[in-house]
């Protein structure tokens, strides 16, 4: 039987921020209501919906808060649900993922072993159509990754006890819908800057604020869906990678001694990123985009200067280049099968 989190210092808002996605958004509020301890409120904030997330939401009664704004981005979304939120902790959930019911209990359960934990995170699983895939987020971390962070484990998690601000450069596990925020972080660092709003990746800016801070804590079992489909944003790898180019550009200049201690990692990862930005935006035909991530480089390898060479000229001589370097591939012949012994 569900209960509510009404333990002092553990009042949970969750904010959903939405946009469209009505069919989706009425399994994540049933998934939301079947947590073993509640929230002690859910607010949706409609950013702009074109779909009728109002009446999705009335569906739940006067369990769930729903706020109608201007579209501004799911930046300017949350900010106003934290704004309107009376919790402890605030749990930005996506209007598209899923959750199993210990997942909040789980999360509550590392607030009491640790009061001055400022957020934490939980390992995650893809979900497309209904079915939950495997490998988890945390088994794809590179070699390493989890053994060179810091922390101590307790019952449901581990504590980190170093900031993660220059790990997460390398590697991001840290998703929303999986998020628990303290209020007192969320405050200190400001909330979301709205700037980055249209961006793919765009909740990274905020993470990264956050994981100057420590102590923090993961949950190790994979109690989060994140949700996999047409509609959403981050099925979108280009995108994402220029809104992450975009984001270490800004922390590179406006995090302060966070990014100055990391600024090695950080030019790394901006040259890694835009040359994958760039291979991405020749294949997908986006010449004006090549262009604009060559114009940062200047180590490019003779195979990267040739698709900006070719993304450079017009469109017929374009084509005809592309053609022939096609036709000549066909001609090229095949290496002799090997007969088996």
């Amino acid at each position: 039987m569900p209960s509510s989190a009404l333990r002092a210092g553990s009042r949970v808002s969750a904010i959903i921020p939405a946009y469209n996605r009505a069919a989706l958004l009425d399994e994540t509020l049933h998934s939301l209501m079947a947590q073993r301890v509640l929230p002690h409120e859910v607010i949706v904030v409609d950013d702009g919906s074109v779909e009728d997330i109002q009446s999705v939401s009335a569906r739940f009664g006067d369990r769930v808060r729903y706020v109608r704004a201007e579209n501004g981005g799911a930046p300017t979304a949350r900010n106003l649900g934290a704004s309107l939120a009376s919790g402890d902790w605030l749990w930005f959930c996506d209007s598209d993922d899923l959750w199993h019911p210990e997942y909040l209990g789980r999360a509550l359960g590392l607030v009491a072993a640790a009061p001055e934990l400022g957020f934490i995170f939980d390992n995650f699983q893809l979900v497309r159509g209904g079915i939950w895939e495997a490998p988890t987020k945390f088994e794809t971390a590179p070699e390493g990754f989890w053994q060179q962070i810091p922390g101590t484990a307790t019952e449901g998690g581990r504590i980190l006890i170093q900031p993660l601000y220059a790990s997460l450069l390398r590697f991001q596990p840290v998703f929303h819908s999986t998020l628990l925020v303290s209020r007192r972080l969320f405050d200190s660092v400001g909330g979301y800057d709205a700037r980055f709003g249209r961006l793919g990746s765009e909740d990274f800016e905020f993470v990264l604020r956050c994981a100057a801070h420590a102590p923090a804590a993961m949950i190790e079992d994979a109690l989060v869906g994140i949700r996999r489909h047409r509609g959403n944003y981050s099925a979108s790898q280009l995108r994402n990678l220029l809104g992450e180019i975009a984001i270490l550009r800004h922390a590179r200049v406006h995090h302060g001694a966070p990014a100055a201690a990391a600024a090695s990692v950080i030019a790394e990862e901006l040259h890694l990123r835009s040359r994958q930005a760039l291979e991405l935006a020749f294949a997908a035909g986006d010449y004006a985009q090549v262009l604009a991530l060559a114009l940062a480089r200047t180590d490019m390898d003779p195979g990267m200067r040739l698709k900006v060479m070719l993304a450079s000229w017009p469109r017929h001589l374009r084509r005809l280049a592309v053609g022939l370097a096609v036709h000549l591939a066909a001609l090229r012949p095949r290496p002799a099968m090997r007969r088996a012994p």
